[in-house]
C-alpha cells in the first residue's frame, strides 16, 4: 500500500524547508535571502554584525518584537540617529528588565537629556539631578551626598518610585535576614576539633554569599523526600502473546471485510452477507495535469523577464500568476513575491540616494563651497524634486538659502578686502606720500560699490582733500604783505614759542590745534623766520587728524606713531 496524501503532514517542523527567523522567529523559508516579516537581510555582513552589537538591553520593535538585545553604547549610537527618542520603550539592567519609556530608564534617559526620576533637563556627564538631587543611574536613587531635605525632591510618578523602593527593600530583607545553615545532626555529633593555636579571623563575606553558601549546604544535607520505588519484577510472556493477539485481531478483521484483494475478504463478505466485490468495468479516469507547451513557458518567461527589466511589475507578475495557473506550479509564487517587493525597494533606494546627495550638498555648503553645492541640488531632477516635496523636503528652498549664504559670504569678503585697501590707503597719507594715496583711494572707487564704499568713508571728500594738498604742496610760497617786520630775536623767540606750542597740543593729539599753531606762524612772520620742517610737519599733522577721523576717534585716545613725530 503507498503512503497517504498526509504522511508528509506528519514531519517534524524543523526537518521542513521553513524555519525561525533568527531576528524575529516568525517561521519564513530557509533558503530566504530577507526576512519578509522583520525585514531583516540573511547576508554575512548583516549576520556577523548582529552578532557583535548583542547587549543586555532591548528596545521595543514593531517591526521585531522579539528582537535580540543591544549593547548599551549601541543605544547611544541609535539615540544620535534619533532612532530612539524619549518616547521609546526600552528594558535593560538599570529598569530591572522591566519595559519602560526610555525617558524613565536610569543612566539612559540623561543621553536624552531628561533626568529619568523629575525629567528636568540633564546632561550625559552627570551623575545627580540639578532640580531633584537624585542619582539619575539607578532606580531607587540615593540623593546626592550634602544635600538638605529641602533640596531634594520628590519624583514625578511617586506611586510608581514607591512600588521600585519597595521591592528594593524587600530585596534588600531578604538578604540581611538570610542566616546561616543550622548544623546537621550528623555533624553535631561531630567531636570538636582539639585546642590548638588560635585560628586567624577568617574574613566578613557579604550577606548574598551568606545566603548562597547557606543555600549549598543546606542543600546537600538535607534528607531526600523522594522515597524509592519498589524493584520491578520482569513481565509474564503469556500475558505479553494475549495482548498482542488481542489488539491485531480486530485490526486483520476489519482490513479483511474492507480492502479487496485481502486474503479471506470473499470468504467473510460471503458469511456476513456483503456478497463479493466487483471491480468497476470502467474505472473513472482521471486526466493528469496538463503539461504546457515548454516552448510556450519559455516564451512567457522571456515576456515575464523583459517586463521585469523595464521595470512593468504588473505585467511580470501577471504572467507568472498566469504560468501558475496553467502549471500548478506554485514554486512560481517565491518570484512573485520577490517582484512585489521591488517597487518599494526601489523606492528606498532612491530616497536614500537622494538624503545622500542632500547631505552632500549640505557639506558643501558648510565649507563655503557653494558652487558645488548649487551644482548637486541642480542635479536632482524633477521626479525627485516632486518626491522629496512629498515628504515635506523642498530642494527650491535649499537653493535659495544656499544661494543667500554665497551672496552674504561674498558681501563680508568684500568688505574685508576694502578695509585692507584703505588700510593701505592710509598708511600712505601717514608716510606723506599723498599722490600715491590719492591714486589708492580713486582705485578703490573704481573697484568697489559706491554704496558700500559710502557706509565705511566719504571717499568724494577724501579725494578733493587730497588734491587740495597736492595742489599747495605744489605752488610756491605766496609773498608776505607789508607789515611791521619784528626783530630777528623777537621773530625767532615768537616762532620757537608756536612750535613749541604745536608740540604740546601734538603730544596730547590735539592735532587740530596743533596745525592751527602751525598754520598761524605762516600768516603772522616771514618765510625767514620759518623752521625748515614747517610744511612737512604740517602735512604731518593733517594726515594724523583725517586718519583718525577716518577710524572713528576724532583725536581720541591713541597717540601717534613715534616714527611720525
Amino acid at each position: 500500500m503507498g503512503e497517504p496524501n498526509g504522511a508528509a503532514s506528519d514531519q517534524p517542523a524543523y526537518l521542513g524547508p521553513q524555519a525561525p527567523c533568527v531576528y524575529c522567529g516568525q517561521v519564513i523559508d530557509r533558503i530566504a535571502d530577507r526576512c519578509p516579516h522583520c525585514r531583516t537581510s540573511y547576508s554575512f555582513a548583516v549576520r556577523k554584525a548582529s552578532r557583535e552589537v548583542i547587549g543586555d538591553w532591548s528596545y521595543l520593535d514593531s517591526r521585531n518584537p522579539s528582537g535580540r538585545g543591544v549593547t548599551f553604547e549601541t543605544l547611544i549610537k541609535m539615540i544620535e540617529k534619533g532612532r530612539i527618542k524619549r518616547d521609546s520603550v526600552v528594558r535593560g539592567p538599570t529598569t530591572h528588565y522591566d519595559w519602560t519609556y526610555a525617558a524613565a530608564a536610569p543612566r539612559l534617559a540623561k543621553y536624552l537629556g531628561v533626568c529619568p526620576h523629575c525629567f528636568a533637563e540633564a546632561k550625559p556627564e552627570d551623575t545627580y539631578c540639578d532640580q531633584c538631587q537624585l542619582n539619575m543611574n539607578e532606580r531607587p536613587a540615593e540623593a546626592r551626598p550634602g544635600a538638605t531635605p529641602d533640596e531634594i525632591k520628590d519624583p514625578l510618578h511617586k506611586a510608581s518610585y514607591q512600588m521600585e523602593e519597595r521591592l528594593a527593600e524587600a530585596a534588600r530583607g531578604d538578604r540581611e535576614t538570610a542566616a546561616p545553615p543550622r548544623p546537621s545532626p550528623a555533624a553535631a555529633a561531630r567531636p570538636a576539633p582539639s585546642r590548638g593555636p588560635a585560628p586567624r579571623p577568617e574574613p566578613k563575606t557579604t550577606a548574598a554569599a551568606q545566603a548562597v553558601a547557606a543555600l549549598a549546604e543546606s542543600t546537600s544535607e538535607r534528607p531526600s523526600r523522594v522515597v524509592p520505588a519498589p524493584p520491578r519484577g520482569r513481565p509474564k510472556l503469556w500475558i505479553v502473546l494475549v495482548l498482542t493477539w488481542v489488539t491485531l485481531i480486530p485490526v486483520l478483521l476489519v482490513l479483511a471485510f474492507a480492502v479487496p484483494g485481502f486474503p479471506l475478504h470473499d470468504t467473510l463478505r460471503s458469511v456476513f452477507g456483503g456478497g463479493t466485490t466487483v471491480p468497476p468495468e470502467n474505472p473513472p479516469q482521471h486526466p493528469p495535469p496538463s503539461t504546457p507547451d515548454p516552448d510556450w513557458l519559455q516564451a512567457r518567461l522571456a515576456e515575464a523577464d523583459q517586463a521585469e527589466q523595464e521595470k512593468d511589475y504588473e505585467t511580470a507578475i501577471a504572467i507568472y500568476e498566469d504560468i501558475i495557473a496553467r502549471t500548478g506550479d506554485t514554486s512560481w509564487l517565491q518570484r512573485v513575491e520577490t517582484i512585489r517587493k521591488k517597487p518599494e525597494e526601489e523606492r528606498q533606494a532612491r530616497l536614500q540616494q537622494l538624503r545622500d546627495r542632500l547631505q552632500t550638498a549640505d557639506d558643501l555648503s558648510s565649507q563655503g563651497r557653494y558652487d558645488d553645492a548649487l551644482a548637486v541640488l541642480r542635479n536632482i531632477g524633477k521626479d525627485d524634486r516632486s518626491l522629496l516635496a512629498s515628504l515635506g523636503v523642498g530642494v527650491e528652498n535649499m537653493e535659495k538659502t544656499i544661494l543667500a549664504a554665497q551672496t552674504k559670504a561674498a558681501e563680508a569678503q568684500r568688505r574685508k578686502e576694502l578695509a585692507t585697501r584703505l588700510a593701505q590707503a592710509v598708511q600712505l597719507r601717514l608716510e606723506n606720500k599723498l599722490p600715491e594715496a590719492l591714486a589708492a583711494y580713486e582705485a578703490i572707487g573704481k573697484e568697489f560699490d559706491t554704496a558700500l564704499v559710502s557706509q565705511t568713508i566719504d571717499l568724494a571728500k577724501v579725494v578733493g582733500d587730497l588734491k587740495t594738498q597736492i595742489a599747495a604742496a605744489s605752488k610756491p610760497p605766496e609773498p608776505v604783505g607789508p607789515g611791521p617786520e619784528p626783530s630777528p630775536e623777537a621773530g625767532a623767540k615768537a616762532v620757537a614759542d608756536l612750535m613749541t606750542k604745536a608740540a604740546d597740543l601734538e603730544q596730547k593729539e590735539k592735532f587740530a590745534e596743533a596745525l592751527a599753531a602751525l598754520e598761524e606762524i605762516k600768516a603772522k612772520f616771514d618765510q625767514k623766520f620759518w623752521p625748515e620742517q614747517l610744511e612737512h610737519r604740517i602735512r604731518q599733522l593733517k594726515a594724523k587728524k583725517e586718519a583718525l577721523e577716518f577710524f572713528g576717534m576724532d583725536g581720541g585716545n591713541t597717540k601717534p606713531d613715534d616714527k611720525n613725530k
